[in-house]
């Protein structure tokens, strides 16, 4: 089963959630103290927590006999430019955890349903002429999950959060994403860039690769070899990709001695883009 998380305290949330239910003959149950809805394939848990602090949450899930295989979190995205937004990303802190998880500690990605999700999303985002879509850098909790997850985000203010198109264009990307047999991805770490990681962005649209973690540009003062080598790992990545316009020297350095480690190889999003083409 694949399971899509939703907070009552997340009004973005509440809106996908809602739209889901409308879209899959959905039955409803209890699992312990949250209230839970499922198909054979999907189920929707409701916590009353925001998503942000859920470490743990598989954890305490499965131990009360709930079987999964990756977690999707539905979520609003907050941002003082009140950007009309589509995102998803990967939970985890560089450094600091400022909001919910633990310093140092990243989430288990899951690379194949962001990369579905971002071609369904594609497909419908011209529905709403004032959104864009973008991938995030690795940020924020939980960290403490070990079952494959992401965000998949609505933002950025409350007007955009509401929207009910947002709602129903997300809810339809995931419900297409967790069924579409397409597996074939090439994934990668990524490495540079602002905090909307935007040559990442043009990859994951426009190539046969897709993303794990995200390292932005603010995270090199505290990036070092044992955290980027535990993203390659949990990633699952064959390859670290790098922007090559904002990754210093020593990063350079920090990353080539991973990927030797590792035995893996680092590429330049520019080769990546030019090599790698999604064909039709």
């Amino acid at each position: 089963m694949h399971l899509i998380v939703c907070s009552s305290r997340d009004v973005a949330s509440m809106n996908i959630m809602n739209n889901l239910l409308t879209m899959l003959d959905f039955e409803r149950g209890k699992i312990g103290d949250y209230e839970f809805y499922y198909t054979e394939d999907i189920g929707i848990v409701k916590i009353d927590e925001r998503l942000i602090y859920a470490d743990y949450l598989d954890e305490k899930l499965k131990k009360l006999g709930l079987e999964f295989e990756e977690i999707l979190f539905a979520s609003r995205h907050s941002s003082k430019d009140g950007r009309n937004i589509l995102t998803v990303h990967v939970s985890g802190n560089v450094g600091t955890a400022d909001y919910g998880g633990k310093p140092y500690s990243l989430a288990k990605p899951s690379p194949i349903t962001m990369k579905n999700y971002t071609l369904a999303l594609i497909e419908r985002i011209e529905e709403l002429p004032d959104f864009e879509f973008t991938l995030e850098a690795t940020h924020h909790g939980p960290s403490e999950i070990q079952t494959p997850s992401a965000f998949y985000e609505i933002g950025s203010t409350e007007e955009a959060w509401k929207n009910e198109k947002a709602g129903e264009i997300v809810a339809e990307s995931m419900i297409e994403a967790l069924r579409d047999d397409r597996r074939d991805w090439i994934i990668a770490v990524g490495v540079g860039g602002t905090h909307y990681v935007p040559r990442q962005t043009e990859i994951m649209i426009s190539t046969k690769f897709t993303f794990g973690h995200n390292f932005a540009k603010y995270t090199f003062p505290h990036l070092n070899e044992e955290i980027v080598e535990k993203a390659v790992k949990i990633s699952d990545a064959k390859f670290i990709v790098i922007d090559e316009k904002s990754v210093t020297s020593n990063v350079k350095n920090l990353i080539k001695n991973v990927a030797e480690k590792l035995n893996i190889d680092v590429l330049k999003s520019k080769f990546v883009k030019r090599e790698f083409k999604l064909k039709g």
